[in-house]
């Protein structure tokens, strides 16, 4: 035996050797022919445990609670400053060994030396990077082809999920606004519990309606993290009617304390069709010694009977393809390439190598703080902090602002109340358990501001109101034009020759809301109103009609050349929003 065998030999025998605690994750417990064993049928019965393959925590095994005495404990002191993890984790690994088997992530004050300047809210819109996969899905006249690109969708989403930097955690009732520069969607971010740590992303285009709930444990096993996905996703196709939903497989981020740290990703894909009962199991396999194993994906798309009508195969950071079974036999037929990853460049010299994409999360001019409330995540200042580098003031403000939603909820407890969310809200469901209603007035109270804030600077020449985000809410369902963007064009009179307009504008009875619990955020008090509507529902309880949603006459324009009738923007009611 050569002395590099013996050297290896030698190392794998000492327990202590950071490869073998590397290794010691309880959740590898299967070899690598087994992940592919029930992929067949949605129906098999394999040996291995059915919790285990799809990636979930094994429902016997009681979740331990971490306690605030534990939590108050760790305290990395002055190194928590630093811009980098300390070379020598020992350290940290005294700090943090009390917690193998337990759910801390979530609650922990980790140094900001190990955050990313994102928001756990923003990180819920990173899926829109692939928003072409859902487009393309919607245009299929066929149900199989449309499930094969939505399923594709779900699989490029953890192409973006390799950065082991994590993201910082919202405060209760922080939100989170994002609307797309091509202004094919807007999206809407609402962090509604804070234990279990929950938030909920909406999403409206004239395609499509999505709700994304971040629902997140996590187990931590000294060297090893598993994270579980717990939320639910609900996707409606506007032109088909058809609603979807998926569970996501889990993932492990190796090598914390010893080694270098890397993500995978395993477990079952699991995305149904509810109007046809079609649906996609994609297996994540785990990664096994060799290059060509890792990062596989497999699996196909059954139809209502259970039977096998598409093979799917690919790499979740690279690409997905698949091939109809009916076609499998025809001489020289080829695979579908449903999707590709394109590399994207960092778009600046960061540490976090952050792409483009990723980068315009946090965009924002003076124009368009003026309209976000103080509760949205850009404006988080230990985030803003960590952006800049600033570690040290990072650390300050993220240590204040914890300390005081501490406080927040002790005085809440004294009171007797409990956290409601301002925007959604939570009902039960016979077939899902729970479902999340979107009260849509956010997006009102936006419209409000923006009119505010350029109607105030109307006469300030370096005030540039283009910079502010909007979506043309007429792309929905009828087309007119956005009628808060005309009436503005009507009374410009920035130049000689323009002509103000006068509009009939019709009002709506509105009813104060009733009060509700909200945190202050630095002390700015957002008010919110309701309009009384009248109601449909489905057999299944899902909202399919609301006068809510009927375009109301706003305001009426009238020239020598043209009459212009300009409506309210309807939404399409879903059970989701």
């Amino acid at each position: 035996m050569s002395n590099f065998f013996r050297k290896l030999v030698k190392k794998e025998k000492d327990p202590n050797s950071p490869k073998n605690i590397r290794r010691s994750s309880p959740k590898i417990k299967r070899s690598l022919n087994d992940s592919d064993s029930n992929i067949d049928s949605p129906y098999g019965d394999g040996s291995t445990p059915p919790y285990e393959r799809r990636g979930e925590p094994n429902p016997n095994e009681p979740d331990v609670e971490t306690t605030e005495e534990e939590l108050e404990n760790i305290n990395f002191g002055p190194e928590g400053d630093a811009d980098n993890a300390p070379e020598d984790k020992k350290s940290l690994w005294k700090k943090v060994s009390g917690l193998v088997g337990k759910d801390p992530m979530s609650l922990v004050s980790l140094p900001v030396y190990f955050f990313e300047p994102l928001t756990v809210l923003e990180c819920q819109i990173e899926p829109l990077r692939f928003v072409e996969l859902i487009e393309k899905a919607s245009e299929c006249t066929d149900s199989i082809d449309r499930l094969m690109y939505i399923t594709a969708f779900n699989v490029a989403v953890f192409s973006s999920y390799v950065r082991t930097a994590k993201p910082f955690n919202p405060l209760l009732g922080e939100t989170y606004e994002y609307i797309d520069k091509q202004g094919r969607y807007k999206s809407f971010c609402e962090q509604v519990s804070h234990h279990p740590p929950i938030g909920i992303a909406q999403t409206t285009s004239q395609l499509f309606d999505l709700q994304q709930e971040s629902w997140i444990t996590t187990k931590f096993w000294g060297n090893s993290l598993d994270v579980f996905s717990r939320g639910q996703n609900h996707l409606y196709l506007n032109k088909t009617g058809e609603h979807y939903t998926w569970k996501v497989p889990s993932s492990i981020c190796h090598n914390i304390i010893f080694g270098k740290m890397w993500i995978e990703h395993y477990g079952e894909l699991t995305v149904e069709n509810h109007n046809t009962g079609e649906k996609a199991i994609i297996n994540f396999q785990k990664s096994g010694w060799f290059e060509g194993t890792q990062k596989k994906i497999s699996g196909g798309i059954f139809d209502a009977q259970g039977n096998t009508v598409v093979n799917v195969t690919g790499k979740w950071d690279k690409y997905v393809k698949a091939k109809k079974v009916s076609e499998q036999q025809r001489k020289g037929s080829s695979e579908i390439t449903l999707w590709e990853a394109i590399v994207e460049p960092p778009e600046k010299i960061n540490k976090w190598k952050h792409g483009s994409w990723i980068q315009s999360l946090n965009e924002r001019t003076k124009e368009y703080e003026e309209v976000l409330p103080k509760s949205d995540s850009r404006l988080r200042m230990d985030r803003i902090y960590l952006e800049k580098e600033e570690n040290k003031l990072a650390n300050k403000e993220k240590n204040r602002i914890e300390e005081k939603e501490r406080a927040k909820r002790r005085e809440r407890e004294v009171r007797g109340e409990t956290w409601q969310p301002v925007y959604f809200k939570k009902r039960d469901d016979s077939k899902y358990g729970y479902r999340w209603d979107f009260n849509g007035k956010y997006w009102d109270e936006r419209d409000k501001r923006v009119d505010s804030v350029i109607s105030s600077k109307s006469g300030d020449p370096n005030f540039n109101a283009d910079l502010i985000p909007e979506y043309d809410d007429s792309k929905l369902n009828i087309n007119v034009l956005s009628q808060r963007k005309l009436s503005r064009d009507l009374t410009n009179t920035s130049t000689p020759d323009a002509t103000r307009h006068s509009t009939k504008i019709a009002t709506l009875n509105k009813e104060s809301h009733p009060p509700t619990i909200k945190e202050n955020f630095e002390e700015e008090d957002v008010t919110t109103t309701t309009t009384t509507t009248t109601t449909t529902t489905n057999d299944k309880g899902e909202l399919i009609y609301s006068d809510k949603n009927q375009a109301k006459l706003k305001s009426f324009k009238e020239d020598s050349k043209s009459h212009t009738y300009i409506y309210s923007s309807p939404t399409i009611g879903h059970g989701s929003r």
